[in-house]
């Protein structure tokens, strides 16, 4: 068999320790058959193979965001007002009445940060009535666990609803936020499918090719499935349930890895905490900021334990969202426990169960992921957006706060995301935020090779991918990335200007 395309002559960063560079490698059908200098690569050709001249270009293999929010963001896309960047309360409502007088029905918009308006203060359900008393609207903080709601939006509410969040104010939070969600009409099978090629766009144009994605709802697999069985998926997608379908779905046979290259069943998501920006990731001891509150805790830990342990025994991996020390401190035990009381195989590298996100990991804590080899999975994008991130937490839990280097050192797997759309889907942006970090935090940047490892590798071992995934080596998919410049030799600036000149998926090219 003569490959269908072999690229030649370029800078290829393979990510397999055995052979880290390469300057070509071969392609039949949706694998990699071949990878090492040109002179052997090009032996191979037939007469119909597409020899392709990279010019010197790097190569890498394409991206995984190991943690998105793919529907919501495709939904924020074409239905939403995007209040990320909004600078005051009237360019918030500004945004608002735009989406509003091009759509009908609930008036939705995401990604404001009350600490980074001029008023420096959440907006109110009185503010929002100024934009319509008649129609419900609902606005998300970036990180999604704090929304307001108007006035017509919480009359839908019972008195109880109503009294989980400040009906005074229009704000609710975690689980009270959930609850105004149920009310609005779900999207159809059709807009889902719409929503999820909407952002695969936007993530094939900065050379993501595969993604771990949290479904919100269950109902949310109907649209993956929809593009699946017409072969129409934009980028490979591992969808992580959340834990309330868990023991359904076993019943069903459906547990972590049923599936095939293009759509698979990951993780089932738990949540411990909130976030830091809401006030509401659990701490250890109280806010610097707000000496009046610790945070949020979901879950008390016996029922943590209890829930991990029935997603390990239904087969499932857990990903459990973890922000706060606290609550990274409880979720560890949780995951330990499910461990010790597993029938098949008390080893992590068998389940590979997750925190999410790890904000704040004390160095205690990172022994303990160490010692359980727990994946853990970054935002980087979170150190360069939370500016405010020491005067929230204090001086003395400062080095505790993203501890990417710290927790890579200590030997433990790591995988990079976006969290998107809590940030962009961006991977020049999330890699250079990793090397460049922010003033605060110096000490725990990444180089550039560690970070595009952690974001490939690292994403692929998380989502136990990496006999397909990751590296670019004979037998693999064919999903690779050619850069308009060499990472190795980037600042984070210069990272941060990089763009994907081509994407291959699969063997083919798709940008």
């Amino acid at each position: 068999m003569f490959p269908d395309t072999i690229l030649y002559n370029g800078n290829i960063i393979t990510l397999n320790e055995r052979r880290p560079h390469a300057s070509a490698l071969a392609i039949y059908g949706e694998r990699i058959t071949f990878v090492g200098p040109d002179e052997p690569t090009l032996l191979q050709a037939g007469s119909r193979t597409r020899q392709i001249n990279l010019n010197g270009k790097t190569v890498v293999p394409g991206f995984c965001d190991s943690h998105i929010h793919l529907v919501w963001f495709g939904m924020n896309l074409l239905t939403q007002a995007d209040l990320i960047g909004s600078e005051s309360m009237s360019e918030v409502l500004e945004r608002l009445a735009d989406i509003a007088a091009k759509s009908a029905g609930w008036i939705r918009g995401h990604g404001f940060d009350q600490s980074k308006l001029t008023e420096g203060q959440f907006p109110t359900r009185q503010q929002l009535d100024t934009v319509s008393a008649d129609r419900p609207i609902v606005i998300s903080r970036v990180c999604g666990h704090a929304g307001v709601a108007n006035s017509a939006a919480i009359a839908l509410l019972s008195p109880t609803e109503r009294a989980a969040g400040d009906e005074s104010t229009g704000l609710y939070t975690e689980q009270a936020l959930w609850t105004i969600y149920r009310y609005i009409p779900q999207p159809t099978d059709e807009q889902m499918a719409e929503a999820i090629l909407a952002a695969g766009k936007v993530l094939l144009d900065t050379g993501i090719t595969s993604v771990q994605t949290l479904l919100d709802t269950p109902e949310q697999m109907r649209g993956f499935t929809q593009l699946h069985r017409a072969g129409a998926l934009p980028v490979r997608a591992t969808v992580m349930p959340p834990w309330s379908a868990v023991e359904e779905l076993s019943r069903n046979g459906i547990r972590t890895g049923f599936g095939d290259q293009w759509l698979k069943i990951g993780a089932a998501k738990l949540f411990s905490d909130g976030s830091l920006g809401a006030h509401t990731a659990l701490l250890a001891e109280p806010y610097t900021d707000r000496p009046d509150t610790s945070g949020l805790r979901i879950y008390p830990p016996d029922e943590l334990k209890r829930r991990a342990l029935v997603a390990q025994a239904a087969g499932f991996q857990v990903a459990i969202h973890a922000i706060g020390d606290q609550a990274v401190n409880e979720t560890i035990d949780a995951i330990e426990y499910a461990l010790q009381n597993d029938r098949q195989s008390r080893d992590n590298v068998y389940h590979r169960h997750r925190i999410e996100h790890a904000s704040l990991a004390s160095p205690a804590a990172v022994e303990r992921l160490a010692r359980l080899q727990i994946v853990t999975t970054f935002q980087p994008q979170f150190v360069t957006s939370d500016t405010w991130t020491p005067v929230r937490i204090g001086p003395a839990r400062v080095p505790w706060a993203y501890p990417f280097k710290s927790i890579l050192s200590a030997g433990i797997p790591g995988t990079l995301s976006s969290d998107c759309p809590v940030e962009r889907p961006d991977a020049f942006e999330c890699l250079a935020s990793a090397v460049g970090r922010h003033r605060w935090s110096m000490d725990e940047r990444l180089s550039p090779l560690q970070a595009i490892e952690v974001y490939c590798l690292g994403s692929a071992y998380a989502g136990h991918a990496e006999d397909r995934q990751g590296s670019l080596e004979t037998g693999k998919l064919a999903d690779l990335v050619v850069l308009s410049n060499d990472p190795a030799r980037l600042t984070a600036e210069q990272l941060r200007a990089t763009r994907a000149e081509q994407v291959w998926l699969g063997g083919k090219r798709v940008r």
